[in-house]
């Protein structure tokens, strides 16, 4: 499986410049996070996306081996795509493998009111023989009950290679987004009926997406950044300066003072906020995919 074909990989080191709040009289003394899950992954394996819902923490991306634990079972063949779901304390529940004897992806992921998990991502074409075609030109949906037990794929060959970076629930169909290898065309669009029935992919010249620098989450009464900084930061000591930090800055939402700061280690991937787990980041570092979970209540 081509690694290059994973396009707008949120993993790069980049310097931000946080939106400031106004800090306290008082400064705060920054503190380090133990993550709380770390995958432990080897040889390229990728975590794509995070959800959280009610019921616990869910991490979506791509396996060729079986070195981690959230990810332990036989594999499929070529590349896999996995959903793994952890309890609110991090511990895994269970973990499913995506896919054919060929390789295949798993990029993006939604949870719909029914706690289904709909998994996009793409397949490399069979041809009919023993070894799969090369190249991932089948997008495939993978529709995964909350208790993990693979309902419905869904499958449409396309001419381009087109790795899905979003699906989201839109009226009564599902609009799935991405980067498409089409020479000046980079972006791609279609939906998704939620009986499996795949649109005509709508090409575009703009990509779909970026990679931020900025993560945002919002609790009940405290909005949460985190990004990488190598500049003191206002009312906060101990942030190394010259030197790339993670961090995770807690402010109060209405006198919007900074109340907690920590450092978390890894590049971020994604900050979200569910009420009946707390603050969880994805980070990365050197291929091993960090879980930080902060109990709020």
């Amino acid at each position: 499986m081509k690694r290059a074909l994973l396009l707008g990989s949120a993993l790069a080191f980049m310097i931000a410049a946080p939106a400031c709040a106004t800090t306290n009289t008082l400064p705060i003394a920054a503190t380090a996070l133990t993550p709380t899950v770390a995958t432990n992954f080897s040889g390229g394996d990728e975590v794509q996306q995070l959800l959280t819902a009610p019921t616990g923490i869910f991490l979506i991306g791509t396996v060729e081996t079986t070195t981690s634990p959230l990810v332990s079972s036989l594999s499929l063949g070529g590349s896999d795509g996995f959903i793994a779901a952890l309890n609110p304390q991090g511990i895994k529940l269970w973990e499913l493998r995506l896919g054919t004897s060929g390789d295949d992806v798993a990029t993006a992921g939604y949870i719909d009111a029914s706690g289904t998990i709909w998994v996009a991502g793409s397949s490399a074409i069979s041809t009919g023989g023993a070894t799969p075609a090369p190249g991932l030109n089948r997008l495939t949906v993978w529709e995964v009950s909350s208790a993990g037990l693979l309902e419905n794929t869904f499958t449409k060959d396309l001419v381009d290679i087109d790795i899905p970076e979003s699906i989201v629930l839109k009226g009564a169909n599902f609009i799935i987004q991405g980067a498409s290898n089409r020479s000046g065309l980079p972006g791609f669009s279609l939906s998704l009926t939620p009986l499996g029935k795949i649109g005509t992919v709508k090409n575009s010249a703009k990509a779909f997406t970026s990679s931020p620098q900025i993560f945002n989450a919002t609790s009940a009464a405290y909005s949460w950044q985190s990004y990488i900084t190598s500049k003191a930061i206002k009312g906060v000591t101990g942030i190394p300066v010259n030197q790339k930090t993670t961090v995770l800055i807690k402010s109060a939402l209405k006198a919007k003072t900074i109340k907690a700061a920590y450092f978390i280690g890894g590049a971020p991937i994604s900050l979200q906020y569910q009420s009946a787990i707390g603050v969880v980041e994805l980070t990365q570092l050197s291929g091993t995919y960090f879980i930080t979970i902060i109990h709020t209540k």
